[in-house]
């Protein structure tokens, strides 16, 4: 089976090999056990401030994205929540009292959201938002930074920036993100950065943050060139599966798959194609197939052919998909998986290459 569902994959065991080295560096720190940090360890705040081009004064260490969401929720009554997302967050903001509206990029930076700015945030993600890849850019990026100058709290969720570089927080705007997608959620490590971030956040960080001891080993693991090793190995890798995705559509099938950010990218499903049998365009509208059906019919279609894909519709999207993540496969296997993507009777692609949009 070829896993595009999502799950990171292993280090190169270089990496591996550095990584334990440095926990029991941090291991062997006596202060480290008994200090608290509750802004988060000075030598990972350092790290990824160089990594990620972030102001280290204003740099907080979270437990995860789902924790700094927690925040948010706490402090502002309206999160306006960009679709299609990642889905974690909706339970946290929910539960924490705030009202959660789902806005698309359009919708959202069009304003079109409602409520006062004072007590409203704004999420986004960018670069390479999951699950479609897409990045603010150009006028979206100058329209998140005059949003943050009405008065908007705007949180950009800079998860991705691992793959695909970081061209810099929106001015105005918050950058909040996670290690997980470097190694899974055992990484249990995130951050918020901005202006008055660690005192707002100060109730969650009582409790919630990891030991300074793991903060310090990742900490040195980014400091002595770790993230270099997963350049070299595993974020190249899922550069070089992107690729050979597209290319193969392009040259084998001529259908030319639109470029995404990060890892992941969306698969768009024919309305058309449910079950077995296409519904006839005279049918009436409660008789088609659900997104739902249009989906699970396309992932065991999938699942049939050694290919495990994701349901879109976990994310909110607005039309039937499948989600595919690059992670820990290889040219080869990401070529086979665009033949199966061409040839299936369920995908929209397919109409590209007939001369239909």
């Amino acid at each position: 089976m070829i896993d595009l569902s999502g799950s990171p994959a292993p280090w190169p065991e270089e990496a591996t090999r550095l990584w334990a080295d440095r926990v029991g560096q941090a291991a062997r720190q006596t202060d480290l056990w008994t200090v608290p940090a509750p802004r988060g360890d000075e030598v990972l705040r350092a790290a990824l401030a160089t990594q990620l081009g972030l102001p280290e004064e204003q740099l907080t260490i979270t437990s995860s994205l789902r924790a700094t969401a927690l925040t948010y929720a706490r402090r502002f009554g309206h999160v306006v929540l960009e679709r299609p997302t990642y889905p974690g967050v909706v339970p946290v903001l929910a539960g924490a009292g705030a009202q959660v509206t789902r806005a698309s990029w359009d919708e959202l930076l069009k304003g079109a959201f409602g409520g006062e700015p004072w007590d409203t945030v704004l999420w986004l993600t960018s670069p390479g938002r999951n699950p479609d890849g897409r990045t603010l850019r150009g006028q979206e990026r100058a329209r998140v930074a005059e949003l943050a100058a009405e008065g908007h709290r705007v949180v950009v969720n800079e998860t991705y920036a691992w793959f695909c570089g970081h061209a810099g927080t929106p001015a105005g705007a918050d950058s909040a993100g996670t290690l997980h997608k470097l190694r899974g959620v055992g990484a249990r490590l995130g951050w918020m950065a901005g202006p008055g971030c660690f005192e707002e956040a100060f109730p969650e960080l009582l409790g919630t943050p990891p030991s300074p001891v793991w903060q310090r080993a990742w900490g040195l693991f980014f400091r002595d060139d770790g993230l270099e090793l997963l350049r070299e190995g595993l974020l190249a890798e899922v550069d070089a599966a992107k690729a050979a995705f597209r290319d193969r559509l392009a040259s084998a099938h001529g259908i030319d798959f639109p470029a995404f950010d990060g890892p992941n990218a969306l698969i768009p499903l024919d309305p058309r194609a449910g079950g077995t049998r296409a519904p006839t365009t005279g049918q009436p509208e409660d008789s088609r197939p659900t997104t739902e059906q249009l989906e699970e019919s396309a992932l065991a279609a999938f699942h049939e052919e050694g290919f495990k894909v994701v349901a879109a519709r976990h994310f909110d999207t607005e039309q039937p998909a499948l989600r595919a993540t690059f992670f820990g496969i290889g040219a080869a296997e990401a070529g086979r998986f665009a033949d199966a993507v061409a040839r299936s009777p369920r995908t929209a692609l397919r109409l590209r290459c007939q001369g239909h949009t």
